[in-house]
């Protein structure tokens, strides 16, 4: 018995030697806890980690325990709890905690240290809880304001649906005095059946991001899968109005139509 126990033994310690992130699993009340971190490396062991450990963890994040089950219990396949660290221009060092669901996604704004997560632990400070119905909803970190800090964009947020009708929408929010404040809202996609016909009507948004800051958005319109046309507009940020902007649609291709 004691040989079978020193060879176990063994084998943990040759574990924890190869994978660092081993280490961050201690025993806690006989049940295996995920230790505080890096955001990058919590993220990791989310991965292989049972349900009641990734509840767990999001818990004494500062996350409702009701909404971290739910969560766990209901992601699709592809899908996954994101833990990602901010860049800010501050000294106060942020993180955001993603947790999308078919029902609803949340966004959780945090706070801490990846380099002292004893003194530091990273812990919820703001949430946003967003319409993620018929998903998937993705989370992107665009430097949109300035070159050194990051915007959370959120794509494919669910705005409306109903019968023959979908919609969809991207939203930034940036970070201000500490909070998650929403400062851009923008369609990104549309399907709508007009009433009482097969014509089914369809907008796509896609976003790029360029070296000034600016925000591109390019639309297309199909009807029944035909193109009908694209346009264009850019999206800049407003010290005065503390929001994005956005100029005018441009026409840029339409079949079958002269361009003006």
């Amino acid at each position: 018995m004691l040989k079978k126990f020193l060879i176990v033994c063994s084998i943990c310690l040759a574990f924890s030697a190869i994978s660092p992130l081993a280490a961050q699993y201690v025993r806690v009340g006989g049940q295996d806890q995920i230790a505080m971190g890096k955001l990058d490396e919590m993220e990791q062991l989310l991965g292989p980690a049972a349900a009641g450990q990734t509840v767990d963890l999001l818990t004494r994040l500062g996350i409702d325990p009701v909404i971290g089950k739910m969560v766990v219990e209901e992601l699709l396949p592809g899908q996954k709890i994101e833990l990602q660290a901010i860049r800010a221009h501050q000294e106060t060092h942020y993180g955001v905690a993603f947790l999308p669901s078919f029902r609803g996604c949340y966004l959780y704004l945090l706070q801490g240290a990846d380099d002292d997560p004893k003194n530091m632990p990273w812990h919820v400070i703001d949430k946003q809880e967003l319409n993620c119905w018929n998903g998937p909803s993705v989370l992107e970190l665009l430097a949109l304001r300035r070159a050194d800090a990051d915007d959370l964009v959120v794509h494919h947020v669910n705005y409306n649906h109903g019968s023959g009708v979908e919609e969809d929408q991207t939203q930034v929010f940036s970070i201000l005095n500490g909070k998650l404040v929403q400062t851009l809202v923008t369609q990104d996609f549309l399907s709508e059946v007009t009433l009482g016909t097969e014509i089914t009507t369809e907008h796509r948004s896609t976003f790029l991001r360029f070296p000034d800051l600016s925000l591109e958005e390019t639309r297309t319109i199909t009807v029944n899968d035909k193109l009908e046309k694209v346009e264009r507009r850019y999206w800049r940020w407003s010290e005065q109005k503390n929001r994005f902007l956005s100029g005018r649609f441009v026409l840029i291709v339409a079949p079958g139509i002269s361009k003006r």
